[in-house]
């Protein structure tokens, strides 16, 4: 599985955001698909939240 990423920072209020969840996403174009885990069946995204405003952001697992 692959490593954690680094904390992700809210855009609008500056403060680190909770990792609420990890999705099993498929790929969308050559480069996600470059990256499929094979055992898995697609890519792992993560989705934040933000403990100030409640604004959401999600990125690929790295």
């Amino acid at each position: 599985m692959p490593a954690k990423s680094d904390p992700m920072i809210c855009s609008q209020c500056g403060v680190e955001m909770n990792l609420h969840a990890e999705k099993l996403v498929e790929p969308t174009n050559a480069q996600e698909a470059a990256r499929l885990d094979l055992a898995l069946g697609g890519l792992i995204e993560e989705i934040y939240t933000c403990p100030e405003c409640g604004k959401a952001h999600s990125r690929p697992l790295s």
